[in-house]
């Protein structure tokens, strides 16, 4: 009776490993093929293949909807979205994905794509509303390139002195600080950048039609408005003197028209040269300040260095 006792409890002992064994090589495997997929989405990430990188993402949760990197792999979503363009995916996604990782790890990174979403979509007031977001609950990581970012939207809307005067509020230990300062003493000097005085360029015109276009330096328009309204002011004056009233004034009617047009061309083009100067001189700003989206060392969190001087 022992001996039965004891081989049924071998048995059931042999059985019990043999059990454990199988479970653990299911385990390992389903470990591995976890770590494949996900790292086969990191890699169509790093390839630039984004809209297949979110499928794969999308496919981890689905089949680990509980594994730890399902926070990020929601992120990585969101991130494709805004890398690829989609802002408006993007800022949707970023909002979606606050709601449902209100404290996690990777949500004032998602804040601060959604506010630089917001920005090249133009909706200032609400980047705005983000990133005073991020400099709340962000921490102090997070303070500068929000801060940062800020004073970028502000340029964006053209509000130079606000514009300095948040580049100006970064401290000197800060990495940004570099970038920030250059940005700050050069919109110090957009008064002194060369424009044309579109009151001017408007009162030439009215003088002499295309003296405004040529003052605004577009010397080939000035020559079409010179000759076009030559010719429609000569063509009047000939039918004038030749009794050809009737005629002389429809022409003169059109001549109005395109006079009135000479000077609010050249008002515009003043206005144009002003804006490409701006222009050429904030773009300088901007390609020796360098600054571009690049992540930390542990690729986990967004930092803006890159800078050429």
């Amino acid at each position: 009776m022992k001996r039965v006792t004891s081989r049924i409890l071998t048995l059931f002992i042999m059985t019990a490993l043999c059990l454990s064994l199988v479970v653990a090589q299911e385990a390992s495997a389903g470990q591995g093929d976890r770590d494949k997929l996900f790292g086969f989405a990191e890699a169509l990430f790093a390839e630039r293949d984004y809209y297949r990188a979110i499928t794969e993402y999308k496919r981890f949760k689905y089949l680990y909807p509980v594994d730890v990197l399902v926070e990020k792999s929601d992120f990585r979503i969101g991130e494709c979205y805004f890398k690829a363009g989609r802002r408006a995916e993007a800022i949707d996604f970023f909002n979606s994905f606050m709601r449902q990782y209100p404290a996690g790890a990777l949500r004032p990174d998602a804040l601060y794509l959604k506010g630089q979403a917001e920005k090249d979509q133009k909706r200032y007031t609400d980047a705005m509303t983000t990133f005073n977001e991020l400099i709340r609950t962000g921490g102090v990581n997070y303070r500068d390139r929000a801060l940062y970012a800020q004073a970028l939207v502000l340029l964006a809307q053209q509000d130079w002195q606000s514009a300095r005067e948040s580049f100006a509020t970064l401290p000197q230990e800060s990495p940004l600080y570099p970038s920030a300062k250059l940005y700050s003493d050069g919109l110090g000097r957009m008064d002194g950048l060369p424009r044309k005085s579109p009151a001017l360029a408007g009162t030439l015109a009215a003088v002499l039609p295309g003296a405004g276009h040529l003052y605004a330096e577009r010397p080939r328009d000035a020559l079409v408005s010179f000759l076009l309204n030559g010719s429609f002011i000569w063509a009047a004056v000939e039918l004038f003197r030749n009794n050809n009233n009737v005629a002389g004034g429809i022409v003169a009617f059109f001549e109005l028209g395109w006079y009135g047009g000479n000077i609010y061309s050249a008002i515009g083009s003043a206005h144009k040269y002003n804006k490409r100067i701006e222009d050429e001189y904030l773009q300088g700003l901007k390609d020796k300040s360098g600054i571009s989206l690049y992540r930390d060392r542990t690729g986990s969190h967004y930092i803006m260095y890159s800078m050429m001087f």
